[in-house]
């Protein structure tokens, strides 16, 4: 096709873009207006109301989400991860002359200076793919977070004022998601998630001084209320209408869900927002993987296979799903006891099950005809994960290479390049006879395994796709 035939082709297509977006602003005009004559109230009532809310959040979305897709947003490092979910999704598409959804410039003192398409969110269903890797988003993601709980759109005429009238005007009006699902693929601050008491001993520190003077800060516990804190309320005297057609007062704000994937230990987080009216998800990958590594071709079978647990919380995490999804004897899910203190870790050079009964076992052998399967949630350095597979290479009984799989939901690897070519190289010590999986959760690491014939990276867009829309 010629370029001047790409070219109307463009235009064209741009011209329908366009009046979608003017059909929208129309749809949203007239909800404001249906508002406004909705409201009878004096601006004395208003002033005293408007700061009034029944409960933290709402527990039903707005009414809008009932026949408009969601919106999918995310920070620069997920932001192929979003691509994929708005296809799967079937979101609407926005053309790149029409600008993103949000924008997240930033000023030359590399303070943030964001903005957002309130038109496109506004009354709509939100799913924010949060990033906890970069740490330097977490401010503005947060404060986008809570824009999308309340924002004021300044009446057009103050456009004259240099927008700086309208608070005082009341010259405003409200807008609000219907609903935002933060989805948190990797938890960063997940192993603060408690309390020990610490000691300084020979400038060392230790907690196994039952007698500590030091606390730890669970940061984990700590970043999840900041996460699921409340929207503000409109500046006083108030807005003139609710863009969204939900109440003003009382204030309503839009539900808000945290979806967590595989959280290292999810009761104290789950309970350190219970007074915060969030929803909290926490969704496991590993009965997903399962399902994937039971159909594939060279699945060894439930007599020949066993499942290996680097440390007992992994077992206790996931034994109950590899007993669901491979059907697999208890003699054949393993795991290896380990203890820490301080920054030292200990292992036992043993390979334990459990009975039915809770009777702890040991297996003192194996065969060149099993394939090992070692399964964790997270790794930094990888020497847990070798760690099992070396201590499973020494139970072999008779000639032969035993087979394994490793799989990691989420890897870090210190979120260091150095980091990922050193765990490429203890796999590439093992031979092509082990083989690595993981997910997509954090891409700043895992980008660097493409071309790995030994790697394989599993995409969570479709693991995640149907969460959110349950």
């Amino acid at each position: 096709m010629s370029q001047e035939g790409n070219t109307l082709l463009r235009v064209k297509a741009l011209e329908e873009e366009v009046a979608r977006q003017n059909i929208r602003l129309a749809q949203l005009e007239a909800t404001v207006e249906a508002a406004s004559r909705k409201s009878s109230k004096s601006s004395a009532q208003q002033q005293s109301s408007v700061l009034s809310t029944k409960d933290h959040r709402a527990s039903v979305p707005g009414v809008v989400a009932r026949w408009t897709k969601p919106v999918v947003i995310a920070p620069p490092g997920l932001e192929e991860l979003r691509a994929k979910l708005v296809k799967r999704l079937g979101c609407e598409a926005f053309a790149e002359e029409l600008g993103p959804t949000v924008s997240y410039e930033r000023f030359k003192s590399n303070d943030p200076n964001m903005r957002f398409n309130w038109a496109r969110v506004v009354g709509r269903r939100i799913v924010f793919l949060f990033d906890t890797v970069d740490q330097n988003r977490l401010f503005e993601q947060l404060s986008l977070l809570q824009a999308l709980q309340g924002f004021a759109v300044p009446d057009a005429e103050d456009c004259n004022a240099a927008w700086k009238s309208y608070v005082m005007a009341g010259a405003y009006s409200w807008g609000r998601a219907s609903h935002i699902t933060v989805v948190l693929p990797w938890y960063r601050p997940c192993q603060m998630e408690r309390t020990s008491r610490w000691h300084l001993r020979d400038g060392k520190w230790t907690n196994g001084d039952p007698e500590g003077q030091w606390l730890d800060v669970p940061t984990a516990q700590y970043f999840a209320r900041l996460l699921s804190t409340p929207g503000s309320v409109p500046p006083l005297p108030g807005p003139s209408a609710s863009l969204d057609g939900m109440p003003l007062s009382p204030l309503w704000r839009p539900p808000l869900e945290l979806l967590f994937v595989e959280l290292h230990e999810e009761l104290p987080i789950s309970h350190s927002v219970s007074d915060l009216g969030a929803t909290m998800r926490m969704e496991r990958f590993v009965p997903y993987f399962l399902e994937r590594f039971k159909a594939a071709d060279d699945y060894a079978g439930p007599a020949n296979t066993f499942v290996l647990f680097p440390d007992r919380g992994a077992f206790k995490r996931d034994s109950e799903s590899v007993l669901q999804k491979l059907n697999l004897d208890g003699d054949h899910i393993l795991y290896i006891n380990k203890s820490r203190v301080g920054e030292s870790v200990s292992r036992v050079e043993k390979l334990f099950y459990e009975k039915s009964d809770r009777e702890v076992c040991e297996v003192t052998s194996l065969s060149s005809k099993n394939h090992i399967l070692v399964i964790d949630d997270f790794t930094n350095s990888g020497s847990s994960l070798f760690g099992a597979v070396n201590l499973a290479r020494k139970m072999v009984e008779g000639e032969g290479m035993i087979s394994f799989s490793i799989y990691v939901t989420h890897m870090l690897a210190a979120y260091d390049p150095t980091t990922v070519s050193g765990l490429l190289r203890k796999l590439h010590d093992l031979g092509p006879s082990c083989r690595f999986y993981t997910t997509n959760t954090i891409p700043l690491t895992t980008d660097l395994l493409q071309g790995e014939s030994q790697v394989q990276v599993l995409d969570i867009a479709d693991f995640l796709a149907a969460l959110v829309m349950q």
